[in-house]
């Protein structure tokens, strides 16, 4: 997935108060975000409100934004950021950075399953089932590596760890796949990508 590129010339012309750009950029992102956040969350009540939340803090706090490189990974940690508070405040469940205690759901679309070759469909369907079995943190670590395209640091920054954290966690979660699969890291690497695409 690439980043626009008149991105960062709009994330300017909201600091400088331009309405259409805000506008603009809420359009381009909040599938994006609303995707992101119901992965997060099962509460779809929760996940709007929280992205509506952090984008009129955004207006609200426009003229004092600096500049940012990719808009993408920094939606993203507002986002998770404004649905751990509000997990935390209404204490429902945590989402913690040291534990694997939340739920993050990684579902493959119906055309990601039904591709064209039967022993295609067959390794994306126990793809589908070797994620399941996965934890919470290994599926986002997937979904925002694999199905994002982010970089280590970013991913690390929306994760609250390390860089070294997010490459190790990233590493495990790819080893326990391959592992249920019997396939080698290369091939379920392919397989992740193959269903991003879809």
């Amino acid at each position: 997935m690439e980043e626009f590129a008149e991105e960062p010339q709009l994330w300017r012309a909201i600091v400088d108060g331009d309405e259409a750009a805000f506008q603009q950029i809420y359009r381009l992102h909040f599938p994006m975000l609303y995707e992101y956040g119901m992965r997060l969350s099962a509460n779809e009540e929760l996940v709007k409100e929280s992205i509506q939340q952090f984008f009129i803090k955004i207006w609200t706090n426009r003229a004092g934004l600096g500049a940012v490189k990719r808009i993408r990974p920094y939606l993203l940690v507002s986002l998770r950021g404004v649905i751990y508070n509000r997990l935390r405040d209404e204490k429902r469940r945590r989402i913690s950075a040291l534990e694997d205690d939340y739920d993050f759901e990684l579902a493959f679309s119906p055309e990601s399953v039904y591709i064209q070759k039967e022993s295609s469909e067959q390794q994306q369907q126990a793809l589908q089932q070797a994620m399941a079995q996965l934890t919470g943190r290994q599926k986002e670590i997937i979904f925002l590596r694999y199905y994002q395209e982010l970089e280590y640091n970013e991913i690390a920054e929306i994760m609250n760890i390390s860089v070294k954290g997010a490459y190790k966690l990233t590493a495990r979660s790819l080893e326990s796949l391959r592992e249920i699969l019997g396939l080698s890291v290369i091939a379920v690497i392919c397989l992740l990508k193959i269903a991003a695409s879809r």
